[in-house]
């Protein structure tokens, strides 16, 4: 029967003094060099206006023409915000923007266990669908946007 066992040096491992303060300059560069490098998202900003007047509800979906990721957020009293985790990566991007108003019937929702108004978008489908907005998203500078839109 074979046993075994562990032994131990009385020894401390060798310690090399120069070659460990090479080890701390690289490392202290590259945590540096890493902190230079620009976010890619980008913080958005913008109002919508339709017919000159404020949207009052609707949705902004920017789509990259592309490389980029789409992103989109919500649409209130004529602004959209988007902080920089929601924001876009520079690039060009094609521009959706859906809005929704009462019709005037309701339906029961099934989870609010409620009747509910029935919204139905109402922007023409230059706006959505078959858009033909564009924005441009750049990591230099802010990235604010007007969308002025027409209802007919």
């Amino acid at each position: 029967m074979s046993s075994s066992s562990v032994v131990s040096s009385p020894r401390a491992p060798f310690f090399n003094l120069r070659g460990s303060w090479l080890v701390l300059i690289a490392t202290g560069l590259l945590a540096s060099l890493g902190g230079c490098t620009r976010e890619p998202y980008q913080p958005m900003t913008g109002v919508v206006s339709v017919d000159g007047e404020p949207l009052e509800k609707g949705v902004i979906t920017f789509f990259p023409i592309g490389e980029g990721t789409t992103v989109g957020g919500e649409i209130i009293d004529g602004a959209f915000d988007l902080a920089r985790e929601s924001g876009a990566t520079p690039g060009n991007y094609r521009v959706e923007i859906v809005a929704f108003r009462a019709t005037g019937r309701t339906e029961f929702d099934i989870d609010l266990r409620e009747q509910v108004d029935i919204e139905a978008q109402y922007l023409p489908p230059r706006y959505n669908v078959k858009s033909t907005l564009e924005a441009e998203v750049v990591d230099t500078s802010p990235n604010e946007y007007t969308f002025e839109l027409k209802s007919k």
